[in-house]
């Protein structure tokens, strides 16, 4: 089977022979229902490949479509005049790049469409092309923008591009006010929605179905499309691995699955990463290493985030999740629309609850910002962090505290503020074993109080209280006094107590006592 790593483009996909999961009914539907959309995916999750298909669609090439759902639910298979405006393959840092990017495409539909030497500016020329295309044709015009945020994205941190950009795109969307008469159908494609920059309001205020679960699935793939288009290539996977073809479905699942955009949305595996997986028969990070999410991390540092909230379901109402921009420093948002975070349950009334969609993105993105909040390269902490996690396997207490205490000596702390240099000692404290892969919980309450830092190996439950420029020996005390060993579940297994000194003079641990 040929998987299309890669490669973005509905007809490449089409006469290349790579296999295509069919969402054609869905466009059907989509472009039979409205006029103006907007979808907001996490990158590298088939956004492009949507937008090329919609092109072909408006395009009339009914010869792409053999065999799909489209070819039996279109009929006329009407050609339109299709403006396609890409903004992915640039970096948006450079301040003429945006004005590059749009006169090299605009020129380009003046080629073909004739030229007004009278319209001046960008937003002029596009109106002047979209009214002579559909006097040339008879049809009105097919605008498909995709990724209309990366210029916005791109310049987050640098305030005066980001407002010369975003002017810029409000010049061009604004066109679908002015053009609307000459419009059959317009597509906006990105990662997040900048909804206080005047975008969509510019953009003829779109019908966002970014949550909607009628088109949850017309990006990424389901488990049902897994079973029907890659079964064979599963059962291939799993003899490689040596494991049950239902293990290596499970497996899977629990690597790259768990998206869900929209309230009943079903599971959603990240198509990506799935490719690569079924295409190299090796479960790699494979999504998370396309991409570092550098904006990302400085707003969580910026903003003196408490990390340890992302081992809990993150609550955020619809509006909360679903705009970013103009300074508003909505790092949940931010998160969910980079697919970072997901829906994981909805109360009934307005609140989502949001967190990590898989353990590819749960453990990349916990090591990554291990890289950047140590200030360290990534690698920097390998051969580190394969210490400390021998010392944990082996159950050694002392050798992980040892462990523990030889990387943070390594690791700069910014602030001078007491209380800051404790939330980045517990933030680290956090991330050193959370991106092992383990479950770790901070502040874990039980019954008469909470235990600062809790987690399991197969054999031991570790309760570790930290004092700041206290002794060991009052934070092993206050684990016996509130009884934490008796309130916790951990059947079967030795609970070890640690009672730890962190010092914000020395910014590091001190000593520690283990009972």
């Amino acid at each position: 089977m040929k998987y299309p790593i890669g490669i973005q483009t509905f007809e490449e996909i089409i006469t290349g022979g790579y296999v295509y999961v069919d969402k054609t009914e869905l466009v059907y539907k989509l472009v039979d229902s409205g006029k103006y959309y907007f979808l907001s995916r996490p990158r590298r999750f088939g956004k492009s490949l949507l937008t090329t298909t919609l092109e072909a669609y408006f395009n009339g090439r009914k010869d792409l479509f053999h065999g799909l759902a489209m070819e039996r639910l279109e009929k006329d298979w009407t050609v339109h005049p299709v403006f396609h405006l890409d903004f992915s393959a640039a970096d948006y840092t450079d301040a003429s790049a945006l004005d590059s990017r749009i006169e090299l495409t605009i020129s380009g539909w003046e080629d073909k469409y004739g030229k007004n030497k009278a319209e001046k500016n960008f937003g002029e020329r596009f109106y002047g092309v979209i009214s002579r295309a559909k006097e040339q044709t008879g049809q009105k015009a097919v605008l498909l923008i995709d990724e209309y945020d990366k210029p916005l994205t791109d310049t987050i941190g640098q305030p005066d591009l980001q407002d010369r950009n975003r002017a810029l795109l409000q010049s061009i969307y604004g066109v679908m006010k002015r053009a609307d008469s000459s419009i059959r159908f317009a597509f906006l494609t990105g990662v997040t929605r900048y909804g206080k920059l005047g975008i969509f309001s510019a953009a003829n205020n779109p019908k966002d179905i970014s949550m909607s679960d009628t088109y949850a699935t017309i990006c990424g793939i389901s488990e049902s499309e897994l079973h029907e288009y890659f079964d064979n290539e599963v059962q291939n996977f799993a003899d490689k691995m040596n494991v049950t073809k239902d293990e290596m479905y499970e497996l899977l699942k629990r690597k790259y699955d768990g998206y869900h955009f929209g309230i009943e949305s079903t599971d959603i595996y990240n198509p990506f990463s799935l490719f690569n997986a079924l295409s190299d028969k090796r479960i790699g990070n494979y999504w998370f290493g396309t991409g570092t999410p550098t904006y990302l991390a400085k707003m969580l540092k910026a903003g003196n985030y408490d990390l340890t909230k992302f081992n809990d379901e993150i609550n955020s109402t619809e509006e909360g999740i679903a705009s970013f921009g103009n300074g508003d420093e909505n790092i949940t948002a931010a998160l969910y629309q980079g697919g970072y975070l997901t829906i994981k349950g909805y109360d009934g009334r307005r609140f989502y609850k949001l967190g990590f969609p898989n353990e590819e993105v749960a453990d990349g993105f916990m090591q990554y910002l291990m890289t950047e909040y140590s200030g360290k390269g990534l690698g920097a902490f390998d051969d580190d962090f394969v210490a400390l996690e021998d010392a944990i396997e082996a159950d050694n207490a002392d050798g992980f505290m040892q462990q523990m205490q030889f990387i943070i000596s390594q690791i700069p702390f910014e602030s001078n503020e007491p209380k800051m240099i404790e939330a980045n000692f517990r933030n680290m404290l956090y991330l050193m074993i959370r991106s092992m892969g383990r479950k770790v919980s901070v502040e874990f309450p039980v019954l008469g109080g909470r235990i600062d830092v809790f987690f399991e190996t197969q054999a031991c439950a570790y309760i570790i209280e930290c004092k700041r420029d206290q002794s060991a020996a009052d934070a092993l005390a206050q684990i016996d006094e509130k009884m934490y060993a008796a309130r916790i579940s951990a059947p079967g297994k030795r609970v070890v107590k640690i009672g730890a000194s962190f010092s914000t003079i020395e910014r590091n641990l001190t000593e520690w006592v283990i009972g």
